[in-house]
């Protein structure tokens, strides 16, 4: 019998290190420029004025066949207040910092965006601070080797210059500022320099926009650089600022694509703002829509002559542009936590014409339901599409708000405003209709979601007593049934945004049926079939050809194609189609004859369904 250890030979704390460091890790930053994001926050919370975002490239190994240059380092450095010693090694502690006030209207509160933002992409962060020009800095960093290996206190700061190797950087030569950098980065997302700053100048514009484009004060700069490691020294590869990209379109200079880059290209169409209470202090939420002005979206309506090639807006620089921007601005302190879709018909290629931004301040996180990761503000975008009707146990309106009030519930707060947004969404269509009216003619069916039609078709079985085991199953609640569909979202590797998106979508508007592109695992089936309560799931297995060659190639955004794209892949779509017709035909030619009949009669009881579901395509 082996001997066993003693007591004292036993690690009796409550909590291990190496285990809560790996969960830590895991703290469901989106990507590397999300967790960056939470640098920049502390950076705009210091008063910098300039921030420089850098990623430092390794040349490739000459000795391998495939070999590519890598970033090897990434750090922000700005020109901000710069921190003493003893809030430099408090800025490294988890639940720790200067700005966990619940009154705060700044970005920060909640004391974990330093050093979690930090370990989700790399194994150190060391960070300068200055308050007296570079050569009079504090070092101090987080390593987590040294965590696992049982170190429980962050290391003392320790005086001295700024690093010659990081000198280049026109931040580092203020008379005050925080240098932060990543190394062994293990879970970036990064790969190659160009492309990593041009996305990242996207996001962060779109992100900081309020703060790049501040017009009442000295609005800042953010410089994105790419460098290649020299052993001693770096080499400046490529400078790109980051300019403002607004999704509502209304601020100038921006970067959306020429003609629009120094005009807005969206009008305001509307705007409200609501106070709400909490405790002793009242935290505002303001709403304000836009949609695009007739010169981006008719020819004839506009005073810009279009090039030819760009006849239909949707194909357009500008037109790609809104379609990356499209959904809901949920904006906290000024910086945007995220863009939802939640709000957006994703079979509508239009839906890009119209945008809407809901701001409010940080005395609200919990009414918003605000994530510590500042991505996410569940509580709201789970109320799109909300209708108090389904939520009412027998109520009159004034009752069930006056019930969520007195349990405490954050919804009695957002009703108004949910209902409010859903009204100017839906007027905005309509009038986005008006200005493109006759410029393209569009098939009736596509002005519903096909979850919604394929709903209603269930709904009518069900009510003539054709059931299946999805009717059958046991009623669950609203909250159940949204993270039981997350969570099998999030299986198929649904990213974690849109997850949480498409759940509330189908929960919140009484939806049966929910379709998705997905991650299947080995199987050969092109399509899977499962259940979350009475919701249907129909996954679409992205690894298979049909979906490249039939399936995506229909989804595709008409309004980006020309004539002569549309035709050639309704061609192919209908190769494909006829391909997979015959591809049945020769499995059931391959059945042993004792099973051709089955074969035959699962053909036609699909074929009868199918009829049921289709006849909506004639009504």
């Amino acid at each position: 019998m082996a001997e066993q250890p003693t007591q004292t030979e036993i690690d009796f704390s409550i909590v291990s290190a190496q285990l809560t460091m790996e969960a830590l890790r895991d703290s469901g930053y989106k990507d590397t420029d999300h967790a960056l994001a939470e640098l920049i926050d502390n950076s705009v919370e210091a008063g910098a004025r300039t921030i420089e975002v850098v990623a430092v490239e390794t040349a490739a190994d000459p000795t391998k066949r495939y070999g590519r240059a890598t970033i090897g380092r990434v750090a922000v450095a700005d020109d901000g207040e710069g921190m003493d010693n003893t809030t430099l090694r408090r800025a490294l502690k988890f639940g720790d910092g200067t700005r966990l006030d619940r009154s705060s209207r700044g970005i920060g509160r909640f004391g974990v965006g330093l050093p979690q933002s930090s370990i989700s992409q790399c194994k150190r962060v060391d960070v300068w601070t200055w308050q007296n020009g570079p050569d009079n800095a504090y070092h101090c960093y987080l390593d987590l080797d040294e965590v696992k290996a049982g170190r429980q206190d962050v290391p003392a700061p320790v005086a001295g210059p700024v690093p010659v190797y990081w000198r280049t950087l026109d931040c580092t030569a203020a008379a005050t500022g925080t240098l932060v950098v990543w190394s062994e980065l293990d879970r970036v997302t990064w790969r190659g320099g160009k492309k990593t700053l041009e996305r990242t100048a996207t996001l962060c514009g779109r992100v900081y926009r309020k703060y790049l484009d501040d017009q009442r004060q000295h609005p800042i700069e953010i410089r994105l650089l790419h460098f290649m490691d020299e052993g001693t020294a770096m080499h400046l590869v490529q400078e790109r600022p980051c300019l403002p990209n607004d999704p509502l379109y209304l601020m100038a200079p921006t970067s959306t694509p020429v003609p629009f880059s120094d005009c807005p290209m969206f009008r305001q169409y509307n705007e409200q703002t609501w106070s709400i209470r909490v405790g002793d202090t009242t935290g505002d939420v303001h709403v304000r829509c836009s949609m695009a002005r007739a010169e981006a979206i008719n020819e004839e309506m506009s005073t810009i002559a279009w090039p030819e090639s760009y006849s239909n807006p949707g194909s357009s620089p500008w037109g790609k542009h809104a379609e990356k921007n499209k959904g809901v601005s949920i904006v906290r302190a000024k910086r945007e936590l995220q863009m939802s879709l939640a709000w957006v018909n994703n079979y509508e290629p239009e839906e890009r014409w119209w945008s809407v931004e809901v701001e409010f301040d940080p005395i609200l996180d919990e009414i918003f339901g605000v994530v510590n990761n500042k991505q996410h503000a569940h509580t709201f975008v789970n109320g799109a599409g909300f209708d108090w009707t389904d939520a009412a146990d027998g109520e009159t309106r004034l009752e069930f708000l006056d019930r969520l009030e007195e349990d405490g519930d954050p919804r009695s707060h957002l009703v108004q405003i949910w209902e409010w947004m859903d009204n100017q969404i839906k007027s905005m269509r309509r009038e986005r209709k008006k200005i493109r009216k006759g410029t393209r003619p569009r098939h009736p069916q596509t002005q519903r979601d096909i979850e919604d039609v394929a709903t209603d078709v269930v709904k009518e079985q069900v009510a003539h007593g054709d059931k299946g085991v999805s009717d059958l199953a046991p009623k669950i609640s609203g909250g159940e049934k949204r993270r039981r569909l997350e969570d099998s979202l999030r299986d198929h590797r649904v990213d974690l945004d849109v997850a949480a998106d498409r759940a509330a979508e189908i929960v919140d508007r009484g939806r049966r049926v929910l379709i998705q592109p997905g991650k299947l695992g080995p199987t050969t089936a092109f399509f899977d079939v499962e259940s979350v309560g009475d919701v249907i799931q129909v996954w679409l297995n992205e690894a298979h050809p049909v979906y490249e060659h039939l399936i995506d190639v229909l989804r595709a955004d008409e309004g980006e194609l020309t004539t002569e794209d549309l035709l050639s892949r309704l061609q192919k779509a209908d190769f494909t189609l006829r391909m997979l017709l015959v591809a049945w035909a020769r499995y059931e030619d391959k059945l042993p004859s004792g099973n051709r009949q089955d074969a035959l009669e699962m053909r036609m009881d699909w074929g009868r369904e199918a009829r049921r579901f289709l006849d909506v395509i004639e009504s």
